[in-house]
């Protein structure tokens, strides 16, 4: 038996290890790996290693080694189906990537709503402790209610008399307008929508957007001025709503599981090349990608 052949016969169960032999077969640097796969050199290192904490969730791991695999001439279900046999004995990864989770800033527990909070508590329970000790617990007669016209008085507020001797006819009450307002007689005239909630211009390059995860991925949504508008996992089966100043920079783990709507419009997001499931775009403020 020659020495290749040798080399063959002894190929490594692990996919990670499978991987680097066949890469060094090849003559390929990981540098070079990692360039043609449009990976960080760490993330090579980690496949080759079977270090997976780094590439997220298993959906994301699978695809990295189909690629590697298809690289380097490995067939991809003999690679995919060792790490999944290897899972066994694998830590679960996090659905955020490891990267990410670096970079997230540490928060501790906000105080001073509860600070706020006892101290709206103590001031209510001292002004009902002062109020029943000076007045008891009668409640107070409130300047204003329901006024009832007695019928025949004709010097009763809202009630005209009439020359003939007919019954009073009721006018109609004078309603009071604050200074500074005018009073319409239609809603549709003062600007006001028949829902009965005013509705002001949206600000100039302010987008809209809506999503829906039909399985879980990672989403970071920036403003133009590179402000973060959403940092988070979207789980499968939820939605979620925002809004930023465009142009918006989107990137999301899971492209294909997302359905995107900018300004109530639908947005057919480009599929990601083939194994990849990161998407990254760009959005403007007509709610077009770029």
């Amino acid at each position: 038996m020659t020495r290749a052949e040798a080399e063959v016969a002894e190929l490594p169960t692990e996919p990670g290890a499978r991987l680097r032999r066949q890469r060094e077969l090849a003559g390929l640097s990981e540098q070079q790996v990692a360039e043609q796969l449009n990976l960080d050199a760490a993330a090579v290192t980690a496949i080759e290693r079977d270090d997976y904490a780094l590439l997220g969730a298993p959906v994301f791991a699978r695809g990295h080694l189909k690629r590697y695999a298809a690289l380097v001439g490995l067939a991809e279900d003999d690679v995919v189906g060792a790490y999944d046999r290897s899972r066994a004995q694998l830590a679960e990864p996090t659905l955020i990537p490891k990267s990410r989770e670096e970079m997230r800033p540490e928060r501790g527990p906000a105080r001073w709503p509860w600070i706020l909070g006892s101290l709206a508590l103590f001031l209510l329970a001292a002004g009902i402790a002062a109020y029943v000790g000076e007045h008891g617990l009668a409640l107070p007669e409130w300047p204003f209610g329901r006024a009832e016209v007695t019928a025949g008085a004709p010097n009763a507020p809202g009630v005209t008399a009439s020359p003939q001797s007919g019954p009073p006819t009721s006018a109609p009450a004078a309603v009071p307008v604050a200074a500074g307002t005018v009073a319409a007689a239609d809603p549709a005239s003062a600007g006001v929508p028949t829902g009965g909630v005013a509705q002001g211009p949206a600000q100039p390059g302010q987008v809209v957007l809506e999503l829906r995860f039909a399985a879980d991925s990672w989403v970071e949504i920036y403003d133009g001025a590179g402000k973060s508008v959403l940092y988070d996992l979207g789980q499968a089966g939820t939605g979620r709503t925002v809004s930023g100043t465009a142009p918006l920079s989107l990137t999301f783990g899971n492209a294909p599981a997302i359905t995107l709507q900018a300004n109530g419009r639908p947005v057919a997001l480009p599929a990601p090349p083939a194994g990849q499931t990161v998407g990254r775009y760009s959005l403007g403020a007509d709610g077009a990608l770029r």
